[in-house]
């Protein structure tokens, strides 16, 4: 039997929930407010110590302040203040050096080096780059720059002053393996980062990736097809060291190997969950591979090494990786400099998150001390033998 409500009724119900509503939606604004008075009266009396601090110490201090270094201490300490530890301040100076390797372009010498006890050690040499040019081979020691030895630098330094401006010079001392040393001076020039390196070793192609740019996606690509036209029995990646770069190449190359699937997620710091990487399996390579991972696999190179263990069959060799998952956003400011800050976390489709436990390799294979690995030459690489043993027997 149905029932009639009177409008009288039926008025008073709306205004029951009218003042409902806004009884909630006061009390959540409110809420909101306090909270945001409270966050900003927490910043301002941040602000008054500061200034507070500031007064003081250019009221007494018997020493001179460098404005800039001063700013430069005081962003850096806020950033190593937060709970985020890949969080960075980056001067202008850093910045334009960082946008430079993400681009994969620079302006140096034409030479990687990797940090070796107090030296530079020359891990490559671009073709008709300066440094080639000059003569500096691969395995050549870096122990002076601009005639001071590097043993007044920490060895990042001395990485740094080898770059600089297009046209300008820089002068360097190397020592052969046999001891012997040589100076010469190089002038900087605009170089396109070599970030893939490749080998034929036995049948089977091994291809380096130092690190992730704008133009790494493209160089793989051209090795991965120059070795499936020479029908190569298999494949050995190799990351070690690989911690630094973007994530913006990754799609493109692993959608030469993998088959079609979502390889990866985004979570933001709300839970929101998105799509990150996606291939559409128009050309998946069913061939035994393996991937050479250590300590210092990271981030991007994690998720390069779990993608082809969960979707290749690839089997990881080497050490346990850094077990960094996060990914950083980069805000520009007027000056030129820069602030980084972890904003979400990448999940493989498959495995777990890899956030500070890292990947654990299949076949756990220590490296020797100060074992000089060179490209394609598994003479005194015992992980890279390991991982041909590994490919040939699947």
């Amino acid at each position: 039997m149905n029932k009639k409500v009177s409008l009288g009724v039926t008025i008073s119900l709306i205004a029951v929930a009218c003042a409902i509503t806004f009884v909630l939606t006061m009390t959540v604004s409110l809420n909101m407010y306090n909270s945001m008075v409270s966050g900003i009266q927490e910043r301002e009396n941040i602000y008054n110590k500061i200034r507070e601090i500031d007064s003081f110490v250019r009221a007494s201090s018997i020493y001179d302040i460098e404005e800039e270094t001063l700013i430069n201490g005081i962003m850096n300490g806020y950033i190593a203040g937060t709970s985020d530890e890949y969080a960075r301040y980056y001067t202008a100076e850093e910045y334009y050096r960082l946008q430079q390797e993400e681009s994969g372009v620079i302006i140096g010498t034409g030479m990687e080096t990797q940090i070796s006890g107090q030296y530079l050690e020359v891990t490559y040499v671009y073709e008709g780059s300066p440094a080639e040019i000059e003569g500096i081979q691969v395995g050549d020691r870096i122990v002076a720059v601009n005639g001071q030895s590097l043993l007044e630098y920490d060895t990042e330094t001395a990485q740094n002053m080898l770059l600089g401006e297009d046209g300008t010079r820089v002068s360097v001392t190397m020592q052969d393996p046999d001891g012997t040393q040589r100076s010469a001076v190089l002038i900087r020039q605009q170089i396109e980062i070599q970030s893939v390196h490749s080998d034929l070793i036995n049948g089977y192609a091994y291809i380096s990736i130092s690190t992730f740019n704008e133009l790494t996606a493209a160089q793989f690509i051209e090795e991965i097809e120059k070795y499936e036209a020479q029908s190569v029995l298999g494949y050995v990646f190799d990351v070690r060291g690989c911690s630094r770069g973007i994530i913006t190449p990754l799609e493109q190359m692993l959608n030469k190997l993998l088959p079609a699937g979502i390889i990866a997620t985004d979570i933001e710091a709300d839970g929101t969950e998105t799509n990150l990487v996606e291939t559409d399996g128009s050309s998946a390579i069913e061939k035994p591979m393996a991937v050479l991972v250590d300590n210092g696999t990271a981030c991007v190179a994690e998720l390069f090494a779990a993608s082809l263990r969960d979707f290749a069959g690839a089997s990881l060799v080497g050490q346990f990786t850094a077990g960094k998952s996060e990914l950083q956003t980069t805000q520009s400011f007027k000056d030129g400099s820069a602030v980084s800050v972890s904003t979400s976390r990448v999940k493989p489709a498959r495995s777990d998150i890899f956030t500070d436990t890292g990947l654990i390799p299949d076949y756990d294979v220590e490296a020797p001390p100060e074992q000089v690995v060179q490209i394609g030459n598994p003479d005194n690489d015992f992980q890279l033998q390991r991982a041909l043993e590994v490919v040939a027997a699947q």
